[in-house]
């Protein structure tokens, strides 16, 4: 029960490690606010009492106050903000046009700045050394082609990880990123074709493709108070891929 009465908000919360987040946060005796674009999936009936929905774009310039004054209005204060909605939009380099490339900059880059603005406003105003945590991408460090827009917004969320985390160290508050390989969601199933999931087996050391419950064991740990010495972070969660750089099924002789 490491967050046991710990105020939460999990973007992204209706599928992937944003949902498998919120159900560890809650699990683990969190109040959470769980923020999407829909909400399609019941909560379990245990957590009805302590799990709060709200429907918004991570995007619209009113979001940010709209979700941060629910919970100020509800609680009083903030322990914790998980940024776990994206998107990805595949197109080769050359194709890509201005309204994509905007739309996944607002989603995975402008959005998280701004909630993690209003979100620290209140940890600050109400005395609290939270815990902000940004879900990036084995991406922001090896390419992808066809995904130049994706791979932009997650270059710079570490980036901006690291001089949120510098701003608001004196505060006390922590603000680091996961940064996960291959994993099960929605927004990857329907590009992990069979021939995708044999490339990822060989590619990828441990050899599988994460659930989303893995990288959320992640998230937590660095949303609890054990990770009260880690700031400006970036955890790899990726089963090895981003360190590999061994030749797929070859060795040299």
């Amino acid at each position: 029960m490491r967050f046991h009465n710990k105020i939460a908000v999990v973007t992204g919360a209706d599928s992937g490690i944003g949902r498998a987040t919120a159900l560890r946060l809650l699990e683990e005796g969190a109040l959470v606010t769980a923020v999407d674009l829909r909400h399609s999936e019941p909560w379990p009936a245990e957590y009805a009492g302590n799990v709060t929905t709200l429907t918004a774009d991570v995007a619209d310039p009113d979001a940010p106050a709209t979700i941060i004054d629910s919970v100020d209005a509800a609680h009083g204060r903030l322990d914790i903000l998980v940024n776990a909605a994206g998107i990805l939009k595949i197109a080769p380099m050359l194709a890509v046009t201005r309204a994509d490339w905007d739309r996944v900059l607002s989603v995975n880059l402008g959005g998280v700045f701004f909630l993690c603005q209003a979100a620290a406003a209140l940890m600050v105003k109400a005395g609290v050394r939270g815990r902000i945590v940004n879900v990036s991408s084995v991406h922001a460090v090896v390419s992808e082609p066809d995904a130049a827009p994706y791979t932009a917004s997650k270059g710079g969320l570490e980036a901006m990880t690291r001089t949120m985390a510098s701003e608001l160290a004196a505060h006390g508050i922590t603000v680091n990123a996961v940064r996960p390989g291959a994993t099960w969601s929605g927004m990857s199933r329907p590009i992990y074709t069979p021939e995708v999931l044999a490339a990822l087996s060989d590619k990828i050391p441990l050899g599988e493709v994460a659930q989303p419950e893995w990288v959320a064991a992640a998230i937590c740990y660095l949303a609890s108070d054990e990770a009260r010495y880690t700031t400006g972070a970036a955890l790899d969660v990726d089963g090895g891929y981003s360190m590999d750089g061994s030749l797929p099924g070859r060795r040299y002789q």
